[in-house]
């Protein structure tokens, strides 16, 4: 009992923090340690029982977290790798938590004060709420749901769903249609969403009761301008289970951000690159920005049409350590990801017209949302392979 509450501990305090800055990108291939739903036989009653269980001690466990984070950043984020290391269960999790602590033991690294500032400007139950339901709902408890309903469906299942959406498009992803993918989405062990503003949605406040109702899911939703109202900034202190994402490129982005810092409420930024970008003179002209804004992560997205350009970048980025703010690669990001998860790298995004948009970025076919989402995704997703022809050196 005691390794496993020292195990669920290191994975609330560490898998939320991390998990919501990304900290570390080789932390992605270490969550299945803590994952307690790997086992066979987790059925019914009590399956449920023991997911609120250790839901409540995670919780529990990341209020703890968050105040030793508070007096002492440097050394908890230190002890709390060790901790990961002590209870990797193979010798590849052990070499990744060595990885870790060799670069935490860096005492320069930008790192310390991105958690730093993340502390101190977010609401410490935006922090946990937010990072429990993408860290714990999604990644772990919804990653083994995601698998089980794989292997029984015979269909790949996405980790997570991306929306393109357009609040005056009478027609295609309407609010009803949102509400049936996020309702149906969570028996799945779908609980992450990426939600994208085509064109300018003055009040925003049916989306974000929406994004309130499905309390155990996370959201990142990015905003199409750098504007909140006084209103909108109010509901985003009760809707602590998404995380707004400000273009960078749009100048009043900067007062905005400086309000939420003011009201503790976490955001990121984001910037969408084109054809002819080049990315490493991006991250130059536009770094002086996301420093000033205080954030803690930093997306870059593809335009359609645009290579994914940014993987390399976000990664070596993330290894060196150098800028107090993670950059993350959208596309390639949600990818790997899925590699880890779910052992596949399929992605399901959808258009604000209702049309799926495939990988180059163009439009594919309409969703077929008069389905149930299972029958929906056996018609848009491969089919899941036996293990022997997607493990063949097994």
């Amino acid at each position: 009992i005691g390794t496993d509450l020292c195990v669920m501990r290191h994975y609330a305090v560490f898998g939320t923090f991390l998990s919501f800055s990304c900290m570390l990108y080789s932390i992605l291939t270490c969550l299945n340690f803590a994952n307690p739903f790997r086992q066979e036989g987790w059925k019914g009653v009590r399956f449920m029982n023991t997911y609120l269980m250790k839901k409540a001690m995670i919780e529990t466990a990341v209020d703890r977290g968050i105040k030793e984070m508070e007096d002492d950043p440097k050394r908890s984020i230190r002890r709390l790798t060790d901790l990961g290391k002590q209870f990797s269960r193979n010798r590849f999790q052990e070499t990744v938590f060595s990885v870790m602590q060799e670069l935490l033991n860096n005492e320069n690294s930008a790192y310390y004060d991105m958690m730093h500032n993340l502390i101190k400007n977010s609401e410490k139950e935006s922090l946990k709420k937010f990072g429990v339901n993408f860290g714990y709902m999604s990644w772990s408890y919804g990653a083994a749901r995601v698998r089980e309903k794989e292997t029984k469906e015979g269909v790949l299942i996405p980790w997570t769903i991306m929306l393109r959406y357009d609040a005056k498009a009478e027609d295609g992803l309407t609010m009803d249609r949102l509400s049936s993918l996020m309702e149906q989405g969570q028996d799945l062990g779908i609980y992450a969403y990426f939600i994208r503003e085509c064109a300018d949605d003055e009040d925003s406040y049916a989306l974000l009761e929406l994004l309130e109702r499905y309390k155990e899911c996370a959201y990142v939703w990015f905003k199409s301008n750098g504007r909140l109202t006084a209103a909108q900034i109010q509901r985003l202190r009760v809707c602590r289970n998404s995380l707004v994402c400000l273009p960078l490129s749009d100048p009043e982005t900067s007062l905005t951000a400086a309000l939420l810092r003011d009201q503790k409420i976490p955001f990121a930024l984001y910037l969408e690159y084109g054809r002819d970008s080049i990315l490493p003179g991006l991250a130059d002209v536009y770094k002086e920005s996301v420093l000033a804004s205080e954030t803690a992560m930093f997306f870059l997205i593809s335009a359609d049409g645009a290579d994914c350009a940014a993987a390399d970048l976000a990664y070596r980025s993330r290894l060196e350590q150098k800028y107090p703010f993670v950059i993350m690669d959208y596309y390639g990001d949600g990818q790997s990801i899925s590699r880890v998860l779910c052992e596949h790298t399929n992605l399901l995004e959808i258009g604000s017209d209702g049309s799926m948009i495939r990988p180059d970025g163009q439009k594919g076919e309409p969703f077929p949302f008069e389905l149930p989402l299972i029958d929906a995704l056996r018609q848009v997703m491969p089919p899941k392979k036996p293990f022997s022809e997607s493990h063949p050196e097994a």
